[in-house]
């Protein structure tokens, strides 16, 4: 996913340093709620859909989110890293293509992970998707799946063939794993990117749904995100 990103846009150069002299916005739109149980307790995870002109507000999510301080012991410091370059990467790509569809994941006002897709109207490409704890060692789980089937709903809502994406594959979890839980696989063994096609983007975002008490918003709630996350520095 890096790789494919930096292809797309290796000419774009990002001042993330440059004073920012505007009223930030951030008037997201809420477009679902998951809440599973994890642990035997139930957990609410939001899910809202940015656009390019939260591009700025973004960028102070990615400035006060120090993935290496967050993430847990065990892994090893060049996944740090790969982990903090991918949500780097997500802030930099923003707006800087067309049919850019944008999901944030929020638990107790917090930001804990973003998924950024291409999507025309026959397929959807995965450009990066990241999670990250809302405070040391407190990842939020489930807020992966509850990002991907945001996607894979709106995926089947739009009725768009297939879903493609290339997980890493040397990182610090299970990522092919994780993608072939939600209805994702090689086409082949030569391939390097993974692909569900129209009946299992259906089969599994229904099957998602149900597993993570998944409700799409009938009519999405716009909010203004900067009265609501907690921006300080984890």
């Amino acid at each position: 996913m890096i790789s494919l990103c930096v292809t797309y846009f290796s000419i774009m150069i990002i001042s993330s340093n440059k004073k920012q002299n505007y009223v930030p916005q951030f008037k997201a739109r809420k477009i679902a709620v998951a809440r599973p149980i994890v642990d035997g307790i139930k957990k609410e995870i939001e899910i809202y859909q940015i656009s390019a002109k939260d591009k700025k507000t973004f960028d102070k999510i990615v400035q006060n989110t120090n993935i290496a301080h967050l993430l847990p012991s065990k892994i090893l410091e060049p996944n740090f890293i790969v982990w903090q370059r991918l949500l780097e990467i997500t802030r930099d790509c923003i707006g800087e293509f067309s049919h850019q569809k944008i999901f944030l994941a929020l638990h107790d006002n917090k930001p804990c992970g973003v998924l950024l897709a291409q999507a025309n109207r026959k397929k959807a490409e995965v450009i990066t998707f990241v999670t990250w704890p809302t405070a040391v060692e407190q990842k939020v789980k489930k807020a992966g799946s509850a990002l991907f089937t945001a996607l894979l709903n709106f995926a089947n809502k739009k009725k768009i063939k297939q879903v493609n994406l290339e997980p890493i594959v040397n990182g610090p979890t299970d990522a092919v794993g994780f993608y072939k839980s939600h209805g994702m696989d090689f086409p082949d063994k030569y391939a390097s990117k993974m692909t569900a096609w129209r009946s299992k983007i259906t089969e599994t975002a229904q099957k998602k749904s149900e597993e993570l008490n998944y409700t799409v918003l009938k009519h999405p709630i716009k909010v203004n995100l900067n009265n609501r996350i907690n921006f300080n520095e984890n």
